[in-house]
């Protein structure tokens, strides 16, 4: 026993010093928030190592206020879902039609798998009228009769619809069980990291919204990023095993920049590489389908995982450097992931080297259409 306390300090050790290689500079952060601030963010905190480098609050943001933090709600179903797939309770490349028998006889939608709604290549229409629209309808069954515009793979379209559906597959599996899928979040996700949700954003038969409900701080979505930054465990709880989890952060051929529910950042400093703002694309009209090339930030490291809701709502993790940083922001469109990130990791100190493949970006028209202020869904 004592030979092995001594390999594990030894490990420890060592692996404290990489973390320690590995720190962003001081000077880098303070240019990053000084960004944020002149492009509508209100908050910025920085963890790393464990261990809390910068925490600044502005523009009118108070430290512990809850914010709606839009689709950074679907990455925690992301993770759900691979929670799920190791309970037995489903399968991610199982069709949908196994559960909903209202598709088996659609051409399309009959071929549809459950992993291929958590990723957004179904081919399903996005269901924004459909969903946001105001109506006393419950929304979650509603998905149900989207049409699929698309073959599946084809495409990828961003939208509630197929969150929705996820979310109906899980409402019918655990029926048997007495349980809700917001009751499993709970169970699962949610209690396990210890998080307290402010308020959810509920349609009017009281089903949460899993495309854009969430109500958090900063403090309490940390604990999110810390689980995914530790492989899925929490404390010395191993919540969801390391590879499930990877299955959320593997971007797929049409969108290599979207895993399950995540933003990823694999496809950097690849050759053809191709930055995108993702709030201003998913505002172009009508909406991209084709995200081939895609990456976040050219300068950041590959392993950047992103939760993202819209006014710049955001939660960077970057496990090899044991990095976690919340951005909160308000509507505007000043605020540019990949101009933001560049500033953060200049002169980082880390493992993997940055990426030199620098192109023009451009600036795409804006439609508001999608990414409303405070009150109105995304």
């Amino acid at each position: 026993m004592p030979l092995v306390r001594c390999f594990v300090a030894l490990f420890v050790m060592s692996f404290s010093t990489i973390m320690v290689r590995a720190q962003l500079s001081s000077a880098s952060i303070a240019r990053a928030q000084q960004y944020s601030e002149a492009h509508n963010g209100r908050a910025m905190v920085v963890q790393e190592g464990g261990k809390l480098r910068f925490e600044k609050y502005y523009s009118g943001y108070s430290k512990g206020e809850p914010l709606h933090i839009y689709s950074g709600t679907k990455s925690f179903f992301g993770v759900l879902a691979v929670i799920a797939q190791e309970d037995g309770l489903l399968s991610l490349d199982e069709r949908v039609a196994e559960t909903v028998a209202e598709w088996r006889e659609d051409p399309r939608k009959s071929q549809i798998t459950i992993r291929e709604t958590l990723n957004f290549t179904s081919g399903l229409e996005t269901g924004f009228e459909e969903i946001y629209g105001r109506s006393s309808e419950d929304k979650i069954a509603r998905a149900v009769s989207l049409e699929a515009k698309r073959e599946r793979g084809q495409s990828f379209i961003y939208g509630p619809g197929n969150m929705n559906i996820f979310c109906e597959v899980l409402r019918r599996k655990l029926k048997s069980k007495g349980l809700s899928y917001e009751d499993y979040l709970t169970k699962k996700l949610i209690r396990p990291l210890g998080i307290q949700i402010s308020r959810w954003r509920e349609d009017a038969q009281g089903n949460v919204v899993p495309s854009a409900g969430m109500y958090m701080n900063a403090q309490e979505w940390i604990k999110f990023g810390e689980m995914i930054n530790a492989g899925g465990r929490v404390g010395m709880k191993q919540i969801v095993g390391t590879e499930s989890l990877r299955e959320c952060f593997r971007g797929t051929e049409i969108n290599p920049a979207f895993g399950l529910c995540f933003w990823v950042n694999g496809n950097a400093g690849q050759p053809g590489a191709r930055e995108v703002d993702v709030e201003e694309e998913l505002e172009i009209d009508p909406l991209p389908e084709d995200w081939r090339g895609g990456v976040i930030c050219n300068q950041a490291p590959r392993d950047l995982i992103v939760s993202l809701g819209s006014t710049f709502q955001r939660l960077y993790v970057v496990p090899s450097m044991d990095l976690i940083v919340v951005h909160h922001g308000k509507p505007g469109h000043e605020f540019r992931d990949y101009d933001f990130l560049e500033i953060l990791f200049a002169g980082a100190n880390r493992t993997e080297a940055a990426a030199q493949v620098k192109e023009k970006r451009q600036t795409k028209p804006i439609f508001k259409k999608l990414f409303r202020p405070p009150g109105q869904d995304q």
